[in-house]
C-alpha cells in the first residue's frame, strides 16, 4: 500500500467518528433545549435522558425529532417524570405522559 492509499483509507474511516461527534453535540443541545423550557416555567430539572426508541410510546411527532425522559420538580415541590420531543420542523418541547411521581421534601416550605 502506497501512501497516498492509506490517506484515502483514513480519510473514509474518520467519516463516521465525525458523524457521531455532530450526533453527539445534537442530542445536547436539544437536552438544553428541554432544560431551558423548564426553567422558562420555573421548574428545576433533575434528569432530561436521551429515548432512542421514543417512538415506542405510542406517539408520533415527525420526522427528525429527539425524544427524552424528563424528571423535575414543580414550584410545590412535587417531582414530575414526563415525556417529550424537541426538533424537527417545529421550536420548542412537546410535552406528553406529564404524571406526579412523588414529593420532593427538601425543596418544600412549611
Amino acid at each position: 500500500m502506497s501512501a497516498e492509499d492509506i490517506t484515502g483509507l483514513r480519510n473514509i474511516a474518520i467519516i463516521p467518528v465525525i458523524v457521531g461527534v455532530l450526533w453527539a453535540l445534537f442530542i445536547t443541545l436539544r437536552r438544553e433545549r428541554i432544560k431551558s423550557d423548564l426553567r422558562e416555567r420555573l421548574c428545576q430539572p433533575l434528569s432530561v435522558r436521551w429515548a432512542p426508541f421514543g417512538w415506542w410510546w405510542g406517539w408520533y411527532s415527525g420526522a427528525r425529532c429527539s425524544f427524552f425522559k424528563v424528571r423535575y420538580v414543580d414550584l410545590k415541590g412535587f417531582i414530575h417524570q414526563a415525556r417529550c420531543a424537541t426538533g424537527g420542523s417545529r421550536p420548542g418541547v412537546l410535552w406528553k405522559q406529564d404524571e406526579v411521581i412523588g414529593k420532593d421534601e427538601s425543596t418544600s416550605v412549611a
